[in-house]
């Protein structure tokens, strides 16, 4: 790092930008797929397109809450809790979850959907849909961009949080690089080799610069508590829960059931009022307990949608009359609340259809600002008298990131369609598959000429992003095949189109890609 500052932070923002930059790479395209995590996971569930969509307000709720507790009334009524997912504009349908008879002890997991509940989904006419496959769906791109899936957790979320805080130093020192940093813009010479690159890149960079700020420190501030525990360990030495007290909002005590049979009140009014306290904001879940008690309880938590905060706002109602009883996270604290509009900025749940878009297209700019960068540095060595011994590695962690990977997450959709609905395990084995396929065209990667594999690879990942529409309409139900004609489930044509467009960007790529000679230079890798 000798000479001018300008200079030291060139060779910083290279070295800095270049040992972390594959794992970014996977990161920022898991994460830009997770800004549709649920039209993803509506997707691979056909056994619910057939069904009628619900509308998404706040009286439409009213009625398939009301439609929900009559079904939970006739399959559980002795169940000790009920959960009912309200339709939502981006799930369209009612889930209820119902937990163990009353007086069984819960198992793990109870208070969600999950451990000893038991579930089912209903359309907009309160009409039980057929029981969907066991798929992660979209959440677990949204999972693996901070976890790495099969590494354990904590391990996953460190490495993920230093990577993350080098693209940081990364994203300042390539600002301090660039004298003519706005000029750079409006700068891009095609057909020009490694002149074409870096004009690329740099327009990248500045395009979306707000962007790749914003989501990098975000995504820091979502893990703060793991990587800067000091502070807590400090106030709290020994009681962490006290901490967590303090900071997260915590749900009246609940009452122990008074074995007193009571009907419960109507829940329109309860989601009438709680709407009106949160002027006109839609519910997201309705969690009732002891229903059918003298001690039941309505718990309503808002949607996060339309809101940029995260921070998780509740009210309690007596489940016998109806009445307002108690509130949690109405008031944060400045510093809660800074924390949790951070979140929200970079999980992006408050984004309406077209801000949502610009931000997936947004995550696009900064995974091709990362692809360029690579690029740009093994076009830059190949043409060195010696070049690096790592060079034929680099490229082809290039091909294994920005081809094969979009390629293995197209196979995890068809797995999705291809995997029987009822296989014991059959989320584990979609996830499985895609690991597989990204495994063998990695492997393809390192030991075939890197020329072949940039197109292969590419133009195979346009392909099977290309034929999903033609997928959905062949293996989904009649029913759901019927509905997409007629419009009324336009979320799934929606992620139709979206699957089409990510495969004739993959297809454009791999024609762009192709091995031509650079100008003025031998040929060499892309």
């Amino acid at each position: 790092m000798n000479g001018s500052l300008r200079q030291s932070m060139a060779w910083l923002h290279t070295w800095t930008a270049l040992l972390s930059g594959w794992l970014l790479l996977v990161v920022c395209i898991t994460g830009t797929a997770a800004y549709y995590r649920d039209e993803i996971s509506l997707w691979m569930q056909p056994e619910r397109h057939g069904g009628i969509p619900a509308a998404a307000t706040p009286a439409a709720q009213q009625q398939a809450a009301r439609m929900a507790v009559a079904r939970l009334q006739q399959i559980a009524p002795h169940a000790d809790s009920w959960i009912i997912d309200l339709p939502q504009p981006r799930k369209p349908y009612t889930g209820i979850s119902w937990s163990s008879q009353r007086g069984e002890r819960p198992a793990p997991g109870a208070g969600r959907p999950a451990g000893n509940f038991a579930s089912a989904t209903l359309d907009g006419h309160g009409h039980l849909l057929p029981d969907a496959r066991n798929t992660r769906g979209g959440g677990f791109f949204a999972v693996f961009h901070f976890t790495l899936h099969y590494l354990p957790v904590l391990w996953g979320r460190w490495i993920v949080s230093i990577a993350t805080m080098v693209m940081f130093v990364a994203l300042i020192s390539g600002v301090i690089t660039h004298r003519r940093f706005f000029a750079d813009f409006f700068t891009f010479r095609p057909g020009k080799g490694q002149r074409s690159w870096l004009d690329a890149h740099n327009a990248l960079g500045v395009l979306a610069l707000p962007f790749h700020t914003m989501i990098c420190y975000s995504g820091l501030v979502t893990l703060m508590l793991l990587t800067m525990p000091w502070a807590v360990k400090h106030l709290y030495p020994e009681q962490r829960n006290d901490f967590v007290g303090a900071v997260f909002p915590q749900a009246p005590r609940l009452q122990a059931a008074a074995g007193v049979p009571a009907p419960l009140a109507d829940i329109a009014p309860v989601l009438a009022q709680s709407a009106q306290h949160w002027q006109g904001a839609l519910a997201a879940r309705v969690t009732v307990q002891r229903p059918n008690d003298a001690a039941a309880r309505y718990i309503v938590q808002r949607d996060e949608a339309g809101r940029l905060s995260n921070q998780r706002q509740s009210l309690f109602f007596s489940g016998v009359d109806g009445r307002l009883t108690d509130r949690a996270g109405d008031m944060p604290s400045a510093v809660a609340e800074t924390r949790n509009s951070l979140i929200g900025l970079h999980i992006g749940r408050f984004a309406e259809p077209w801000l949502r878009g610009l931000l997936f297209f947004s995550g696009l700019a900064c995974c091709a600002m990362m692809a360029t960068g690579m690029l740009l540095w093994t076009v830059k060595a190949s043409l060195r008298k010696q070049p690096p011994r790592g060079l034929r590695l680099a490229e082809s962690l290039n091909i294994i990131t920005v081809a094969a990977l979009p390629a293995a997450m197209a196979a995890y959709f068809w797995l999705n369609r291809l995997l029987p609905p009822d296989l014991v395990q059959r989320a584990a084995a979609e996830i499985n598959g895609f690991f597989i396929c990204w495994g063998v065209l990695s492997i393809a990667a390192l030991f075939w000429p890197a020329r072949a594999m940039w197109m292969a690879q590419l133009i195979l990942g346009a392909v099977l992003f290309a034929g999903l529409p033609l997928l959905n309409a062949a293996s989904a139900p009649a029913k759901a095949y019927a509905a997409l004609l007629s419009g009324g489930n336009g979320l799934v044509a929606a992620t139709d189109a979206g699957l089409l467009l990510c495969g004739a960007l993959l297809g454009w790529a791999g024609w762009r890609l192709r091995p031509t000679p650079l100008a003025g230079t031998a040929e060499v890798t892309p």
